[in-house]
Order: structure tokens, then sequence, then C-alpha cells
């Protein structure tokens, strides 16, 4: 499979840093190849870069080519820009180099640290999966919020593939999750307490306009969304 190139010095993305700080759950790191593969947008990844470039190759995905559109007309598949999908996920037309030398002037303790964490991104996620994961992050630790992160796709989240002896899910539609059953499944799985917050918070969701609603909070103002 061809590896498709973004442009992007390693100084302006560390994938390390960034997939595996505890901002997102699904991505994991092959250490011998050292590359990446996980699920964002309904598509699956494999991610490695060097120091020009961030390559990616796409596993499978929800979504189509323009390419693949052509050839199937009849497909219901969203026609995306995968090249475009990718450099919004990691902020790339962010310059992090000129915050890096900003802080760096203002804080001696920051300039001796960006040495070994350089490239560390704040990542654009899809809100709804950005909040469940965060309302699976309460009081837990990394490793057993990625478990719990993947029991909600694999129950309820629509297969994207398979590779390489493991099946990949989309994360799941927030209507999935409001629906009152989920509450008791959810503490048969493990989540405890969190499993009434992420129902209850699913049906409100839902109750207020769904995802088009909540994905329109982002280009409110802070204290217009608050309220």
């Amino acid at each position: 499979m061809t590896w498709n190139k973004l442009l992007c010095n390693i100084r302006e993305l560390q994938l390390v840093g960034t997939l595996s700080g505890g901002q997102s759950f699904r991505w994991k790191q092959n250490k011998d190849s050292n590359e990446w593969i996980g699920v964002y947008s309904k598509t699956v990844w494999k991610l490695r870069e060097n120091d020009d470039h961030l390559q990616y190759q796409v596993i499978g995905s929800l979504h189509t080519s323009k390419k693949e559109q052509i050839k199937n007309k009849k497909s219901k598949k969203v026609d995306v820009d995968f090249d475009k999908l990718l450099e919004d996920y990691f902020r790339l037309d962010t310059n992090l180099g000129e915050y890096y030398k900003e802080w760096s002037e203002k804080d001696a303790l920051f300039e001796k640290a960006c040495q070994q964490f350089y490239g560390i991104r704040m990542l654009r996620q899809e809100p709804v999966e950005n909040l469940f994961s965060f309302i699976c992050s309460q009081n837990n630790h990394i490793s057993r919020i990625s478990t719990m992160v993947e029991k909600l796709c694999t129950h309820y989240g629509e297969k994207i593939c398979e590779y390489e002896g493991d099946t990949y899910y989309a994360f799941p539609e927030v209507e999935k999750l409001a629906l009152p059953e989920v509450e008791s499944e959810l503490r048969n799985l493990g989540f405890g307490y969190r499993a009434k917050f992420i129902q209850k918070s699913a049906a409100q969701i839902v109750e207020w306009g769904g995802v088009k609603w909540f994905n329109s909070l982002q280009d409110m103002k802070y204290k217009d969304a608050k309220v």
C-alpha cells in the first residue's frame, strides 16, 4: 500500500508525544516499525514520520475518496479529502515553532523542557468522542480509559474494517449511547458510575438537537456556550 505524504517537519509534530499523552485514546504504536495505527473520523489510519514529512495510509474508512466515488456512483459513503482531514486533526495550519519560541523566551523551565518535548500538538478532536472519552477518564489512568473507549466503539460503533487480525470500529453515534438500556449494559462492561453519566449526557445531547447542536457550540463564544 502506498504511503501518502504531508509536508511537516518533525519539530512541528512529534507523534509519540501527541498521540500517547492522554488527549486521544485510540492510537497504538508498533515500536518495531515505529508506526501508529488508530481510528479518527470513521477512518482507520496508519501513520509514521521522518524529518520532513508525516506519512499516512488509509487502511479502511466509512468515507470514500473522490476516485472511489467515481467508480461507484451508488456508494452512500461521504466524499472526503483525507489530506485535509489529517491536517485538521493535527492542526498543521498552526506554526508550533513560533509558539515554542515565544514561550521559551518567557519561561526558562519551558525552554529546557521543549528540547525533549518538541512538536506536541493539541489535537482537534471530534466533540462527541472527546466528551465521552473525558467522562471515561474520571478517576482513571490512560490504559484503562483506552480500554473503556474501545469497549464503547466495539459494542455501539459501526464496523470499519478488519486489519492484521484486529477489527476496527467508528466511535458510536450519540443516539445509540442515549438508549435507556445503555447504562446497565455499560455497568456490566465495567464502567461503574461513569455508565450513568454517559447515557444521560448522550440523551441530553439528543434532546437538545443532536450532534449538529453539539458541534455548533464550537463556533460560539465561551460565555454563550456555557449558558
